[in-house]
């Protein structure tokens, strides 16, 4: 074969798993096909440039086209939405924490990709040759990748008066998915400092005419009640809670199965979707690396300490930045629980709610105790999956009721407010994206009323009633 022919063969390797990618993401034919095909390109002239393979340079731009694939048609079967540009924040998280991802892909598949491209790699490093490439054709080619990739960072001089919806799935269909990657990010790297600069940091102003309370905020991992989905379970001490609540009731979430870090974000800022742009899809990719209003920071002004418990890895969505940019002192995650007990690998929530004890009696002065649980993560073993998570939230409910019992003893009252995150990624939670949330004081009882609330809507109901406000 002449080297021409060889280098065509090269680059046409990666087009039918371009293709099968723009096809999975509803992508139409259009110019814009050219922008969606310059990652493959800039990946393809790149490894060319180093290996003088075609077939080798080809066959990983390909690879990237399929696992981009595979990841999306996983996503959208399991959460509903497809890959997005905030998505690739993630990828370490999949290798670090395989349990929390790889179970909504076929092992078959996994397995035959990895075999699949591990004999594939070995069969064209042993019998492709390489051509003939002068120092001058490598530079070239280099240049050219990064020229496209020059074009991948600034893609919005293309646009010329065409708007972006905005939205991962329409714009995907329009542009296709890794110039909808380029644009999308591009968009909210350009928007990002005002949209910012527009809540900075507050400090609350409390009324010293009562004694202020503690705050308990509990986020609990894929919580929402069980009877609501046809799944038996008893939930006694939620629904003794309930009763007395100053409110309790749907909790409206912005996604399904998974994005912890919106719903938490929106509670912890009251910041709702619409003055994020395009970070509401993971505002702690990039926009909450920086102080922004938060709670934290309003109760700090108050003369609150501030204090985050996370039985896992701290920097899972980078929480170990986002944290102290929103105004949390203190940050004790999966170190300070080394020696916790554990479920199927999880710290427990009774072991989470011994810690919240501790730290409760040890306040010296009005205190925020943040809590992010983790056991009521998927997957949920046995034959009946959705009994398994409905177990968990019975354990979730027992430690709500230990941290209530050991507000009623504190000397200084206690708000407990307790949301879940997400609906479990389970056949009968979908249909909905909503949770369950309620708010509790320990001094004071409530008329238990049913109110249906957003997280944002819920962040301000919470300081209303830790500063008396509500």
């Amino acid at each position: 074969m002449s080297d021409a022919l060889h280098l065509l063969a090269g680059a046409a390797v990666p087009l039918p798993f371009w293709a099968w990618l723009r096809r999975g993401a509803g992508s139409r034919l259009s110019p814009w096909a050219l922008l969606d095909l310059a990652p493959v390109a800039a990946l393809f002239l790149v490894l060319l440039a180093a290996t003088a393979r075609p077939i080798m340079a080809g066959g990983f731009a390909a690879g990237l086209c399929l696992f981009l694939a595979i990841a999306d048609r996983a996503k959208r079967a399991t959460l509903g939405e497809p890959l997005t540009f905030t998505d690739g924040g993630l990828l370490w998280q999949v290798a670090a924490h395989p349990r929390f991802y790889l179970p909504f892909v076929p092992m078959t598949v996994i397995v035959g990709g990895i075999g699949s491209g591990a004999i594939a790699f070995a069969l064209v490093l042993a019998l492709e040759p390489p051509i003939v490439i002068g120092a001058g054709g490598r530079l070239a080619l280099a240049t050219a990748s990064a020229g496209l990739v020059a074009l991948l960072l600034r893609p919005l001089v293309l646009l010329r008066g065409v708007e972006p919806a905005r939205d991962p799935s329409q714009d995907t269909a329009r542009f296709g998915p890794m110039a909808t990657f380029a644009l999308h990010a591009r968009i909210a790297a350009v928007e990002r400092p005002g949209r910012r600069a527009a809540h900075p940091p507050r400090p609350a102003i409390a009324s010293r005419a009562a004694e202020l309370p503690h705050l308990l905020l509990l986020q609990l991992e894929s919580f929402c009640d069980p009877r609501r989905l046809g799944v038996p379970a008893a939930l006694t001490q939620w629904d003794a809670l309930a009763a007395g609540a100053v409110a309790h009731g749907p909790l409206a979430v912005p996604g399904f199965g998974a994005n912890t870090m919106r719903t938490e974000f929106a509670v912890l800022t009251g910041l709702a979707d619409g003055v994020l742009g395009l970070d509401r899809l993971n505002p702690y990719f990039r926009f909450a690396r920086a102080p922004v209003s938060s709670i934290a920071w309003a109760l700090r002004g108050a003369g609150y300490t501030t204090t985050c418990l996370h039985p896992f890895d701290e920097r899972f969505f980078g929480r170990d930045r986002v944290l102290p940019a929103l105004g949390f002192q203190r940050f004790e995650a999966g170190s300070a629980f080394a020696d916790a007990p554990r479920n199927s690998g999880l710290v427990t929530d009774a072991a989470v709610a011994a810690r919240l004890t501790d730290e409760l009696a040890a306040a010296s002065g009005p205190a925020l105790l943040y809590a992010i649980t983790v056991a009521g993560h998927g997957p949920w073993p046995g034959p009946d999956p959705a009994a398994s998570w409905a177990a968990r939230m019975a354990a979730t409910d027992a430690m709500v009721g230990t941290l209530a019992a050991g507000a009623r003893q504190s000397s200084r009252p206690v708000v407990l407010a307790a949301f879940g995150d997400h609906r479990p990624a389970l056949p009968a939670a979908r249909g909905g994206t909503d949770t369950d949330y309620l708010v509790w004081r320990s001094d004071r009882l409530g008329k238990g009323g049913k109110r249906p609330l957003d997280p944002a809507s819920l962040h301000r109901l919470v300081v209303g009633t830790v500063l008396g406000s509500s």
